[in-house]
């Protein structure tokens, strides 16, 4: 297969770092995402595509671990397939994105949410004014934080 899989291991990440990592393995995965013929697909499309397919497991030994697409789904962690937790479901979210023609990515922004300011518990994306959390049973849902902090995607 010509694709990446790969799974960044973080033993104690600042958030700028994590972010960066999270938009690397996002861009990684655009080549896997092509190879399962999931380009172009719309917002609802996505979420359905996630539903059916991601399961959330948390990282293990505390250590954050941000899989590319590819791992997500070939050679997962977990040892199953689309296992993961939210930040690897933001990756698969942001790769999906990247490789969609129907999307407006100038309108897609990375959201963190948390009782901390300084430390964020979750992570998102919003896209056109939607909110996808693969954590959540219906697209467009949030869940309730003392702060929230959107960084757009570039």
């Amino acid at each position: 297969m010509n694709y990446e899989t790969n799974t960044l291991l973080i033993k104690h990440p600042g958030l700028t770092e994590v972010l960066s990592m999270i938009l690397l393995q996002a861009k990684t995965s655009k080549s896997y995402i092509k190879l399962r013929g999931w380009e172009n697909l719309t917002l609802s499309q996505i979420w359905d595509l996630g539903k059916k397919n991601l399961i959330y497991k948390n990282d293990k030994n505390g250590v954050e671990q941000l899989q590319s697409v590819g791992t997500l789904f070939e050679n997962n962690i977990h040892g199953i397939s689309g296992a993961g937790d939210c930040d690897c479901f933001v990756i698969f979210t942001l790769a999906l994105i990247f490789c969609s023609n129907k999307i407006e990515k100038s309108k897609t922004f990375i959201y963190l949410q948390g009782n901390k300011r300084d430390e964020p518990s979750h992570v998102l994306v919003k896209c056109e004014d939607t909110f996808i959390d693969f954590t959540e049973r219906t697209v467009n849902t949030i869940r309730k934080y003392n702060f929230y902090d959107e960084i757009k995607v570039r």
